[in-house]
């Protein structure tokens, strides 16, 4: 596991980079907050800000907006009653004018004082609409206005009344209708017109006075318009500089450890220095991943001692096997010469044995026909006779040829044993039937198994497989000379030794060979590491520790079948082979050495 990195690799990795405790505050203070967090912060400042001036803005300049449009609305409304107002008094004028030009139309002057008093009542209903307005928008100026104006069209028109009623239109003399038109009219300075005229006189100032008023609230309207826009802009801007200068800020946080990282990176690649260890200057994700860094950086520098060191084990293994190859390919070409050269000879004296049989019978055949024609020999042949014992020799002679074949057909037989044993040249599977394989192996170890040594042949129904004949009387060879090699350990005391060989047929596609022994067996540690390469269990000088570990590499990779070991300490041991009745090889780029008889 890698260590965390001291002051001296931090120097190491980054002469540039400054001690936490000389950092600002506010660096001291981002060194706590992970990447994510700092640029959520950041994120959600500027968005606040945002947001926050956009609702300000919005809420200001509608605020704003409202009472603008509160203050047009009632300068409106006031100014459509003043309108009102002065149309309702110019109508009171023209209809005096009319009274004033229709006194010689008696019926027509009383129509139009009827509409004058109409008007004059509206005129009233809308001052006493104003007076209310006032009230309500507690408009202290036009409550002035009012104030100082309120009976002025009361008083003008009772003085209207009054001359109107005086005025007898049937009797009305012709010199007086002057007087009575410019009375009518209004053109009589009476104190009552005066402050009529200059009641609508000022009523026109006022109604100006309340357009500038309605000027002002449309201009404050869109200066409202104008300020919420300026609001707005200007938290939009703010959130935008602070967002820039939080981006800046994070960006510059994030990549220097980053580009520390890539230094030290780039240092290491370049010297294959492993002992460099990249600075921690934050505990953020930054700091997180400098940690890993250095922690992959310890572990690559232990994978690589281990890989030098497994490597170099390799290249013993496989100096081992390549030497190991060599000597059983010597050995196979060895034992092939030599079942060569012994056959000839055997061969020869199997074929001669059968002409020998038949010459001996011939013998004695003549033998007997001269028994039988010279019923009283010559002395000197009677005498060779008794010398030699022909009777003796006429019965053991067949015998002794009998025993000749027999020796010859065993000698024929190890011999076959031997060649099929030394084939080295197998680079294609074949059939293979496994029963000969281990006879024939029987048969070579023949001269190792002691009389006190049952060797017992369950045979199944097995069919022929496809595979290597050579590679696996290699593995039948190793097998039995390791269960040979632990009965010979065992105790005399403590029972006979036996050795059994069952073959069974597992399903339509595998069969199964067990060699089994009741030897001293193996305790659960010895047990895990029997198809290690190199172990051993035997003296040092006996045996090279390959022989099974190359029979599991046979079994496993050349044939794609299992080879498993079962053993109980002072019991005994099992192998099982299942092998695959078609040939599935799995791929390997370690080499399979010749036909070994090394043992664990």
């Amino acid at each position: 596991m890698a260590t965390q990195p001291n002051s001296t690799n931090l120097a190491k990795a980054d002469d540039n980079s400054a001690p936490a405790l000389s950092a600002p505050p506010l660096n001291r203070l981002n060194r706590f907050f992970s990447v994510s967090a700092k640029i959520n912060c950041g994120y959600a400042l500027a968005l606040s800000i945002a947001v926050i001036g956009t609702t300000v803005g919005l809420v200001q300049g509608h605020r704003a907006y409202e009472q603008a449009r509160h203050q047009m609305d009632v300068a409106d409304d006031e100014g459509g009653m003043l309108s009102s107002l002065q149309g309702g008094l110019l109508e009171i004028q023209t209809h005096q004018r009319e009274l004033a030009l229709q006194i010689a139309q008696p019926q027509a002057f009383q129509q139009t004082n009827q509409d004058l008093l109409g008007h004059v009542s509206g005129v009233q209903e809308l001052l006493a609409e104003l007076r209310e307005f006032a009230q309500i928008n507690n408009d202290v100026k036009l409550s002035a206005f009012l104030q100082q104006y309120g009976n002025t069209v009361e008083a003008y028109t009772r003085y209207l009344e009054a001359q109107i009623s005086r005025i007898d239109l049937a009797n009305l003399p012709p010199e007086e209708i002057p007087r009575v038109q410019q009375v009518l009219s209004g053109t009589v300075a009476a104190p009552e017109t005066i402050e009529f005229h200059q009641f609508i006189h000022e009523l026109a100032e006022y109604a100006r006075t309340v357009r500038q008023k309605q000027a002002a609230a449309d201009e404050e309207q869109s200066r409202a318009t104008v300020l919420q826009a300026q609001i707005i802009l200007a938290s939009v801007g703010l959130s935008i500089a602070i967002a820039a200068i939080l981006a800046f800020l994070t960006s510059r946080t994030i990549s220097r450890p980053i580009e520390s990282l890539t230094r030290v990176t780039q240092k290491i690649t370049k010297e294959s220095n492993f002992d460099l260890q990249a600075p921690i200057t934050t505990r953020d994700e930054i700091g997180l991943l400098a940690v890993s860094f250095n922690q992959l950086v310890q572990r690559v520098k232990q994978l690589l001692e281990e890989q030098a060191a497994a490597l170099e084990r390799e290249r013993e293994m496989q100096e081992a096997k390549l030497i190991q190859s060599e000597k059983m390919s010597s050995l196979g070409r060895m034992l092939a010469g030599v079942a060569h050269e012994i056959n000839n000879p055997v061969n020869f004296i199997y074929g001669n044995l059968s002409h020998a049989h038949n010459y001996m019978e011939d013998l004695l055949k003549l033998l007997r026909t001269y028994e039988t024609e010279i019923s009283d020999p010559p002395p000197a042949i009677q005498d060779q006779i008794e010398d030699i014992d022909l009777e003796f020799l006429a019965e053991d002679l067949p015998k002794v040829l009998d025993s000749m074949k027999l020796g010859a057909d065993r000698a024929r037989q190890i011999v076959l044993s031997l060649k099929n044993f030394s084939r080295l040249d197998d680079t294609e599977p074949h059939p293979v039937n496994l029963h000969d394989c281990l006879d024939s192996t029987l048969l070579i170890l023949n001269n190792r198994i002691k009389k006190d040594l049952v060797v017992t042949r369950n045979y199944g129904d097995l069919p022929v497989i496809e595979g290597f004949a050579g590679l696996l009387y290699q593995v039948f060879m190793n097998l039995l000379s390791n269960a040979i090699d632990a009965l010979e350990e065992k105790p005399v005391e403590q029972g006979g030794r036996q050795i059994t060989i069952v073959t069974q047929r597992l399903d339509t596609d595998r069969v199964m060979v067990k060699i089994i022994d009741n030897g001293m067996g193996m305790p659960p540690e010895v047990q895990a590491q029997v198809f290690d390469m190199f172990f051993t269990t035997k003296p040092r000088g006996v045996g090279t520790g390959m022989g099974l570990a190359i029979s599991h590499q046979i079994i496993v990779e050349k044939h794609g079948g299992t080879l498993e070991c079962h053993s109980t300490a002072g019991v005994g041991t099992e192998f099982a082979i299942a092998l695959p009745i078609k040939s599935y090889p799995v791929e390997s780029t370690a080499p399979v050495s010749a036909p070994s008889v090394a043992q664990v």
